[in-house]
């Protein structure tokens, strides 16, 4: 099912059809906690507000969550599927059982592939479009040092639902031999 399909569930959740997994998350729990209850915004209308009604409103809160879930997880498989496919960084488009090194190039395309616009992700992770176009594009020089960077591709990872460690792992090993070239230094 596309987004479209399932904005009813997302006007549930009162949140956009481009929000992200943990804007979804947040919805739902900010939710829940409302309506529970024991909540205090709910007591001073208790009476007018039944418990039924409540129960019901909780009931739709946590279907349209089970039904945005399932679309990040058909989301996830079609991303695995496409890690089959996507290219290591050197150029060339391989197919490929698994990939075996992540660089820029293979996170733009991942990103590309699942629909997600720079500017979306800039947004939600809080990291600078400068820097998410300098990660994707390998341009080692116009990134920030190393812990830095390392936090950001993790972050960024993280994001697109892949492993953060594997892929700090891989990009930061390119990075090293960047560094190693042009300044002579590990």
């Amino acid at each position: 099912m596309s987004r479209e399909e399932l904005k009813k569930y997302f006007d549930i959740l009162e949140i956009s059809l481009d929000a992200s997994f943990l804007e979804v998350k947040n919805a739902y729990l900010r939710l829940k906690n409302l309506y529970s209850t024991d909540s205090i915004v709910i007591s001073p209308i208790a009476d007018e507000f039944p418990i039924e009604k409540r129960q019901e409103i909780l009931r739709q809160i946590d279907e349209a969550y089970m039904k945005i879930t399932e679309l990040f997880r058909d989301n996830q498989r079609n991303l695995d599927s496409l890690k089959n496919s996507v290219s290591s960084g050197n150029g060339s488009r391989e197919e490929k059982s698994d990939i075996h090194s992540y660089s820029g190039p293979a996170l733009k395309e991942i990103r590309e592939k699942l629909g997600i616009h720079l500017f979306k992700v800039a947004i939600d992770t809080k990291i600078r479009i400068e820097i998410l176009e300098n990660i994707e594009s390998e341009s080692y020089e116009s990134l920030p040092h190393e812990a830095y960077l390392k936090a950001h591709v993790m972050n960024y990872a993280r994001y697109l639902l892949l492993d953060p460690k594997r892929i700090a792992e891989d990009y930061m090993k390119r990075y090293s031999v960047w560094k190693e070239k042009v300044t002579g230094e590990e």
